[in-house]
């Protein structure tokens, strides 16, 4: 009867266990963790993930190493060896981990009554551009991945098909649609839910024209990849964006972001990859330069606010051949970093810069990819020379904004002369009229190379990502004339997969293993 009765209490007791865990599990996501998590705070967690739009210094340290000499954005020299494929940091492993707090608001979401769901409804539809840029930059890197099936293991699906890169990118680009349909003429409800949208919305802090702005200047991007396999979607995209009239298209409307904790910044963001690469090889770069400083032309403006003086008093860049740097090589010294040679990136601009506005989308760069729409497709009524002026002088403003809002200037090395003073717009008219009747005077061809030279310049270092799609792209149709690395570095073409995929997903990564290297092209760049 004793026993009886214990086995009884002892199955009240796992049934109640059971159902507390059930309970927990409800209501908090972790017991040791946060409680009573809301969509809301996923939201806001998903905004300050590291790496979206936040370049963190882990992920910046080794792209300097990778990109730089590849892209010819950081001053590396041809040393006679050819270089080895090799990318420390994970984007795959990486990425998946920035969806997390998007899959949990989906859960909660889908647990809510109609009524709720509709007050959501904003924090939703942008929670699906958060996604939807973190995996174009993904897919950009390791071509085919998990999309669909991701995120599913609590749904017990712990073996997830790679979709094809087409397939991510239609489907990427039809929601940027959709969303930004949605929100065209969208306005907040008096709703408690939808009055909390502006405060846990970190980026944009709820302003919906802004949403709009920064979605369709993202298709302008993402459609511009596709030009080499699927031109007519490309072209659509762009009229269709064009005919809405937002996205950014001056400083005002340009998309940046402000970090919200400087007191972190040096140890967490990309300051401090920037001060233990600068001595290494942040050097200024000899074909930016050459880029820059042409026979003939004005200097470029920028050349005080992306780098700063040598020893010397002069923008002496590092040579991308092994003979040029021969010839210099017992001056090159970073052992007093006041009396480099050659010079630096600017210290001021980009180093101790805590208030620096991250650049997710400016004007400049969409002014370009207008230049580009342009030259490929004649009657869409864009001025390509007009565009192509609109970019250079708005890249000359932000930088020597950014340089202006510089306020450090107490750390060892420091020069006075990298706080530069912006040239009159007189002098900055006439670069652009040499640079402009240059372009206009140019072939085809050549008008496609000098606008993606100002795409060199303008993304330099802080956008590897963007030069480095636009550089596979490009070399399809024009070779040599986009390549700005050193002759000895190999382009990347993508990175490979974490090892454990094929431990883990062994069957499904059948389908990607052919392509499971270094050289394999992705999709859209049509090779």
């Amino acid at each position: 009867m004793k026993r009886k009765i214990f086995n009884i209490i002892l199955g009240a007791t796992l049934l109640l266990a059971a159902a507390c865990q059930k309970k927990l599990e409800d209501d908090y996501l972790d017991p040791n963790g946060f409680t009573s998590p809301t969509i809301e705070g996923f939201y806001a967690n998903a905004q300050q993930q590291l790496g979206i739009f936040r370049y963190s210094y882990g992920e910046m340290f080794h792209n300097f190493n990778t990109f730089g000499p590849m892209l010819g954005s950081g001053g590396y020299a041809n040393d006679g060896s050819p270089s080895n494929f090799s990318w420390v940091h994970n984007p795959y492993s990486d990425s998946y981990s920035k969806l997390r707090s998007l899959r949990a608001m989906q859960d909660m979401f889908n647990k809510l009554s109609e009524e709720d769901k509709k007050n959501y409804e904003i924090f939703m539809w942008t929670a699906s551009v958060i996604r939807d840029y973190v995996f174009y930059h993904l897919t950009d890197a390791c071509n085919d991945v998990p999309f669909t099936d991701a995120m599913q293991a609590q749904d017990l699906n712990f073996f997830p098909s790679f979709d094809k890169q087409q397939d991510i990118y239609h489907a990427i680009l039809a929601n940027l649609k959709d969303v930004s349909d949605k929100l065209k003429g969208y306005s907040l409800n008096t709703s408690f839910i939808q009055q909390q949208f502006p405060r846990n919305d970190i980026w944009f802090a709820g302003n919906i024209n802004t949403w709009r702005v920064f979605i369709n200047s993202l298709r302008m991007r993402l459609a511009m990849r596709l030009t080499n396999v699927e031109p007519a979607l490309t072209k659509s995209t762009i009229q269709e964006v064009l005919a809405d009239g937002v996205y950014a298209k001056d400083r005002a409307t340009t998309i940046t972001l402000v970090d919200r904790q400087p007191e972190k910044a040096m140890e967490l963001l990309i300051f401090r990859s920037i001060s233990e690469r600068l001595p290494q090889t942040l050097w200024a770069p000899q074909n930016m330069m050459r880029v820059m400083r042409k026979a003939g032309f004005p200097e470029d403006p920028r050349i005080p606010v992306l780098f700063q003086p040598d020893k010397d008093g002069n923008y002496t860049p590092m040579p991308s051949e092994g003979a040029d740097v021969t010839a210099i090589s017992p001056q090159i010294t970073s052992s007093n970093m006041a009396q480099t040679f050659p010079s630096f990136y600017n210290r001021f601009t980009f180093e101790r810069n805590f208030g620096m506005p991250y650049q997710v989308i400016t004007s400049s760069e969409v002014h370009l990819l207008k230049v580009e729409a342009a030259l490929r497709w004649p009657d869409l009524g864009i001025n390509a020379a007009d565009e192509y002026r609109a970019a250079m002088q708005e890249s000359i403003d932000i930088y020597y904004e950014i340089n202006g809002i510089a306020k450090d200037s107490s750390y060892t090395g420091f020069i006075s002369a990298a706080k530069a003073t912006k040239p009159p717009q007189a002098t900055i008219t006439a670069f652009l009229d040499a640079m402009v009747n240059e372009f206009n005077a140019a072939a085809a061809a050549e008008k496609m190379g000098l606008m993606y030279d100002q795409k060199y310049v303008h993304f330099n270092m802080l956008k590897p990502y963007e030069l480095w799609a636009d550089t596979r792209r490009l070399m399809k149709d024009y070779g040599a004339r986009v390549r700005k690395g050193p002759s000895n570095v190999r382009m990347m073409e993508r990175t490979v997969y974490p090892t454990s995929e094929e431990l883990n997903n062994g069957e499904k990564f059948q389908a990607v293993k052919q392509q499971n290297n270094y050289t394999t092209p992705v999709w859209w760049t049509g090779r």
